[in-house]
């Protein structure tokens, strides 16, 4: 499969399962078209016309043309210069590698981070919170993000990856849409007597099982084992990162009892425990495990023949 058309292929695949809907979707997409259409001199030159079709500022190809014939990839939810150095290596020792498979974003794709973030305001408005309110709310905690990455050196990997010779995407908010899906349809929409038993669940899933194994399970960060979940959501799985603190408020005051999380900050804990609110964090890795496992599934219905090499966190888990 050429590169382009594995990345192009990956984005069909994340609109497809994004909390905003694809007409949606493809409104923003054309806006964005028209906003471009019009501009000129340097503005124009430094556009980024993939916001034109890709709906996801943090998913990318950050080496390559598209035109690279890529069948091994080597994948990991974290691949820095380090990464690209095994990989290199393991190349050296005889190993096929045609590209490398990155979970969280990387230079342009990490650049751009917190304009993805607008997800989640969709993604709570699913459980009831009105529009209004979280976008007020998501606003300043989107500033802190932007500034504190503009600050970042945002491009190590992308020119390691160049130097070195490997082609190299980024599939972030795109892997997060899947397994947010996953845990919505086959945890948040059963009933459960107690927290216990969404736990037990969880590990019914492989990948979590798998990191239970290795010491990181899902725990229960706010509530008890014996206490009642009220109404579950998986409103912390996709959205590019954490959202504010006073989305716990908001979600408390439209009904929600029971939060699963890939990982919660000590902020959103107070809250919490503020609001009543019980919270899972489900582990951070396997979960991004998930949503590459899928989006990898998927992908070998198009090329059979389609291998990885896993790295940094990532465990290759097929479902049918």
């Amino acid at each position: 499969m050429k590169l382009g058309k594995f990345f192009r292929r990956a984005v069909e695949i994340g609109i497809a399962s994004d909390p905003r809907g694809k007409a949606r979707i493809e409104k923003m997409l054309k806006k964005e078209k028209d906003r471009q259409a019009k501009l000129t001199g340097v503005e124009k030159e430094i556009a980024d016309e993939e916001r034109t079709w890709n709906p996801f500022p943090d998913c990318r190809v950050i080496n390559g043309s598209g035109e690279e014939d890529v069948k091994t990839f080597i994948v990991g939810i974290d691949m820095e210069t380090q990464e690209v150095l095994l990989a290199d290596r393991l190349r050296e020792k005889g190993k096929k590698i045609d590209c490398v498979l990155i979970h969280h974003p990387e230079g342009r794709a990490l650049a751009d981070l917190e304009k993805i973030m607008p997800l989640q305001v969709d993604l709570l408005a699913g459980v009831g919170v009105p529009v209004n309110h979280s976008e007020a709310q998501l606003r300043p905690r989107m500033e802190r993000v932007w500034r504190a990455i503009h600050a970042d050196n945002l491009f190590r990997t992308e020119r390691a990856a160049e130097l070195l010779g490997f082609p190299a995407l980024c599939c972030h908010t795109i892997t997060d849409n899947l397994v947010w899906q996953l845990v919505e349809k086959d945890i948040c929409k059963k009933n459960y007597d107690d927290l216990g038993e969404i736990l037990t669940a969880l590990l019914s899933i492989p990948e979590y099982k798998y990191y239970a194994k290795k010491g990181n399970p899902p725990i229960i960060v706010n509530g008890s084992r014996g206490g009642r979940p009220g109404k579950i959501v998986a409103t912390e799985f996709t959205g590019g990162t954490n959202g504010p603190e006073e989305f716990l408020e908001s979600q408390s005051r439209a009904g929600v009892g029971t939060i699963l999380s890939m990982h919660v900050t000590e902020k959103t804990l107070e809250e919490a425990k503020k609001h009543n609110v019980n919270m899972i964090q489900c582990s951070h890795m396997a979960s991004d495990a998930i949503g590459m496992n899928l989006l990898l599934d998927r992908m070998t219905k198009d090329e059979p023949k389609l291998e990885t090499v896993d790295v940094s966190g990532f465990i290759r888990v097929k479902r049918k």
